[in-house]
């Protein structure tokens, strides 16, 4: 895995989450892609332990620095849920269904921990039951058909290859 084709793979995919939120979001009940943060669950599900932490700090700062006034909220989510999801997979066994669904959980996860970090902070105006009835559905949607299509490209292209030996 060379980690400046993945640094390409997950700028790209900032860059249209970005473009994905700067057209369709005009209202709660747009539902919100977190490409970036499913790409980065790739990378700590199949990369290594220390370039998905890595990834995770630098696109997390990147996204607190564009998208909120607070720094640290997605430094942290950033590195800690793909760790997670790592491990939860390392136990469960890992098969299409099994990455969906526990990706899907864990965008569930990071919606609630960034709603609450933002409401508790006053960075927010949207209301619990406007985040559970218009947000959380359309949200988990679209990203669950990202999650299956990244599926076959991520696993392929993040994977950590053997090194050849030298003999």
């Amino acid at each position: 895995m060379s980690n400046m084709k993945v640094f390409i793979a997950l700028f790209l995919l900032f860059l249209i989450e970005g473009t994905w939120a700067a057209i369709f979001s005009w209202h709660y009940a747009t539902p919100f892609v977190y490409l970036t943060l499913i790409g980065l669950m790739y990378v700590g599900l199949y990369g290594r332990f220390e370039s998905a932490l890595g990834f995770g700090l630098v696109f997390g700062l990147l996204y607190d620095i564009v998208y909120t006034d607070l720094l640290g909220i997605y430094l942290f989510t950033f590195s800690l849920i793909p760790l997670l999801v790592s491990f939860v997979l390392k136990y469960i066994g890992e098969n299409f269904f099994s990455v969906v669904i526990t990706f899907t959980f864990m965008i569930l996860v990071f919606s609630f921990g960034i709603y609450g970090i933002m409401a508790a902070v006053g960075g927010t105006t949207m209301t619990i039951q406007t985040l559970l009835v218009e947000q959380i559905p359309g949200t988990l949607v679209v990203n669950v058909i990202a999650i299956a299509i990244l599926y076959y490209p991520m696993t392929r292209y993040v994977a950590v290859r053997p090194v050849a030996k030298r003999g």
